[in-house]
Order: C-alpha cells, then structure tokens, then sequence
C-alpha cells in the first residue's frame, strides 16, 4: 500500500464531483480529513486528532466522519507515512510498522525507532540483499495508557500488547486487533506488521505479525523470519506449547530422516553444513533442523541456507521479477505494416543489491510459442504468485539474452520490413538465479513454482 494512497483515499469525493458544490459537508469533510491525515504523516499527532474531532463535531453525517470518529478514540490508528519506501506496493512488500503502549506525547518516541528499522534489515545479508523489495511504513497507533498487561495489571492499548504466558515472559500482541486496524485503516496492505511495543524484554511473531519490545533489533530480525517466512524456532529452549510433535515445517522436521525433511534437496545437493540435527522447535529432542548452529531462528545472526532460500521465495510471492514492461503486455494484438517503421519492447527488472537478473527475448510464430498461464499483476499484490504455478518450457534458444544493465532495463526492437505475414509472439522471461558472486551455491536450489521466473508476451500481427 502506497502511503500516499491513504491520502488519495480520503480525496475520493473530490475526484467523484465534476466541480466543487458551495457548503457540500461531504466535501468539506473530506478536504478537512485529507488535512488531517497529512498533519498526522508529518508526526503533529494532536493537531490531528484535533482536526478528527472537529469532522466529527462539523460534520456528523459524513463519510469522512466515519473515519475520524475511529480515529478520535483513546486507542486509535492516527496515520501513515513511508519510512522506506523502494517502489510501488503492488509489486513490493509492504512492512508496516506500528506502535501498542505508546500515549500520544510518545508516539515521537516510536517514530524515532522506526526511523532505525530499515537499518536493521540492511544489517542482515539476506534482508541487505533484497532491500529493493520491501517499503517499510510507519503506522501512527495511539495507546490510552503507556505499557502493557502483565504481572497482574492491566493497561488500556490499541493493540492489546501483554506479557505472553510462555516461559521466557516474552512480549505479544492481540494479532486480531493488528489484522482488523490494518483490514480497515490499510486497506491494500500485504497482511505484513511488525508491532513496537513500549515495555517489556524479547517478542513474539507468526501469522503475518511479528510484536517486539521496542529496540530489541536482534529479535525484531528474528520474529519477522516467524511472521513473514512462516519459519520456526532452531533452539532447544522450552518456551511453551507448539502443536504436533510430528510435523514437519520448512526448516523443523518431525522426523530424521534426510530424504522426508523438507530440506531434503539441500542434503541430496551436498551442501557443506547442511544435515539433520536434533534439537529444535522448544525441544532437545522429536525435532530436527538443518544446521548446528549460526541461523537467525536459534541463536546466530545470519539465516542459514533453508530459511534464506524460504524468505527469497516468500518475498517473490509478493514480488514480480518483471517490475515495468512497454508496451502494455495486456494490449490488443500490435498491428505492423511491413513498410512500417521498426518497434521496441522493454522491460524493468527487479535489481537485488549484488546480482543481476537474466533476461531472454524470444520473437516466434505464434503457433510455435508456447501456452503460458495469463499474466496477472493482482497475484503479486495479493502475495500470491505461487497460484500461477511454473512456466512452460520453451524449447528454442532466445533471440536475445542479458544480465549486465545496471539500471534493469532491457530492451528487443523489432523490425517488419524483415518478416513474414502473419501472427508472431514477443516473448520476454526474467529471471533471479540467486546465484552471487564468490558463492557455491544459489541462494535458491528449489522453486516448484517458478517464483524467481517472471513472463510478458505480446502478440504481433503483421501485414
């Protein structure tokens, strides 16, 4: 979700009315709420919410009102802004941060925190390399009462923020309470958030919500890896119940045996390091992981080479390695005179921050191109791109290739004068092999669904 968007949202009104009405309350409310959200971007909390209650006070009956009604409460969603913001949010992964626990003269505070996050991603090398794909917002959440429940108190917060019953008393959030603010204040999010909350040590994640105890970055890293990449625990510590012994996740098997973990394909591989240990998942033993020791999900800073390989996958399931193309691949079919003059595709690509991504043209008869699934751009909105499944084969050998473009752009011409009649397909795949520089191995050695592969084609009538 654009930040901007939220903003754009509130103008809706305007852009509906061909010329503004004199004393319209629903266009005055929406000009006044527009204002409001832009106070509350640039961090002037109360002033925001001075002008919430003045909508609701104005105009009581409005669209706009409605809003600042929510956001005029003790414990309300106040605003938006980007932190970080790489491209657009239909093809990126929006993290939004938010705050539980922190009153209104100390929502600053939390801003100020959240001005370090991107920092904290840049730190860890999987994040680092693939920062071109996140947008980081900071969502504006006001508390009633500072802390959180815990040790037999109670405290009014927009997000329910308490000392959770594991053993390690490690702070958590109602994630229905985040998932219903998002759902309703950002309506084009990615399910994506990490909560800040004000007191308390460590953090808890899953479920697309990660909350962590204000600067604790160390495990901010870690509880997103549970939020985001659906990853489990590689320690050995208890810290409560977690289910079925037996089953197997992406990187905690149920079971020893090295061609039935998940992380089979790494061991057929042999790759150095990586095998079946027991020791994982709050238990020293029933349950197994891929490395001994180093991995983010135990007690090291770095992902090791399973749960790096899940969050690549994960962040192309909300990201297109395709990230512009011209003409639009959706178009009629081109029509070409043969005497006409000559005609360009190209595409953007994504850009990770060491490696570069291979792109491959193909010009075919159409009835020679293979049949790919449609191209459709709300599955990356959606964080859905496995839906699309892996793309056909295609048996002949490109008619152009590249991966040295500095700024991702790749270019085919094309030129009637040289062709045939008749129906031609242009063809154009993207792709991340996850393979860097000075390393054995790609980052990625098993993709069912093609995530790192991304598809444009464009069909050519010429005459």
């Amino acid at each position: 979700m654009d930040a901007q968007k939220c903003l754009a949202a509130c103008l809706l009104l305007l852009a509906a009315a061909p010329a503004r009405v004199a004393d319209d309350p629903e266009v005055e409310a929406a000009e006044l709420l527009a204002k409001a959200e832009e106070k509350a971007a640039k961090g002037q909390h109360r002033t925001a919410v001075s002008l919430y209650k003045k909508i609701v006070k104005k105009y009581p009956a409005t669209a706009a009102a409605e809003v600042a009604e929510r956001r005029s409460q003790p414990n309300a969603f106040l605003g938006i802004a980007d932190v970080m913001r790489s491209g657009p949010s239909s093809n990126r992964v929006d993290v939004v941060m938010m705050g539980d626990g922190y009153p209104i003269d100390d929502v600053d505070e939390y801003g100020d925190i959240v001005d370090d996050v991107p920092r904290v991603f840049e730190r860890n090398r999987t994040f680092e390399e693939y920062l071109s794909y996140l947008n980081i917002l900071r969502a504006d959440v006001v508390s009633e009462e500072a802390g959180i429940d815990g040790f037999g108190r109670e405290k009014s917060t927009a997000l329910g923020g308490a000392i959770s019953e594991g053993e390690q008393s490690q702070v958590t959030v109602d994630r229905a309470l985040v998932r219903a603010m998002m759902d309703q204040e950002i309506p084009d999010n990615d399910g994506v958030a990490v909560v800040l909350v004000q007191r308390g040590t460590l953090g808890t994640g899953g479920g697309g919500v990660a909350a962590v105890a204000q600067r604790e970055f160390d495990t901010l890293v870690h509880e997103f890896g549970h939020a985001f990449g659906n990853l489990r625990d590689e320690y050995t510590t208890y810290t409560g119940f977690r289910g079925d012994e037996t089953t197997s996740h992406i990187n905690v098997s149920g079971t020893p045996d090295e061609t039935k973990v998940p992380w089979a394909h790494w061991i057929a591989a042999k790759v150095k390091g990586i095998g079946v240990y027991e020791g994982a998942d709050g238990r020293v033993r029933g349950a197994w992981k891929p490395t001994t020791k180093g991995c983010v999900m135990g007690d090291g800073e770095f992902f090791c080479p399973v749960c790096r390989e899940a969050l690549v996958l994960r962040i192309y399931d909300f990201v297109d390695p395709i990230d512009a193309a011209y003409p639009d691949a959706f178009a009629e079919p081109i029509q070409l005179a043969r005497d006409g003059e000559p005609i360009e595709f190209s595409v953007q690509v994504m850009r990770p921050a060491t490696h570069k991504l291979e792109v491959s043209w193909w010009f075919l008869p159409e009835a020679e191109a293979p049949v790919s699934p449609p191209y459709n751009p709300e599955l990356a909105s959606a964080g859905a791109r496995a839906s699309r499944g892996p793309l056909p084969a295609i048996d002949a050998k490109p008619d152009q290739f590249g991966r040295n473009d500095k700024r991702g752009i790749y270019s085919f011409e094309l030129k009637p004068a040289k062709l045939a009649p008749g129906h031609y397909s242009v063809i154009c795949r993207a792709v991340d092999t996850t393979k860097l520089r000075g390393e054995k191995w790609p980052w990625v050695l098993k993709d069912d669904n093609d995530l790192l592969k991304s598809e444009r084609v464009w069909t050519v009538v010429v005459r």
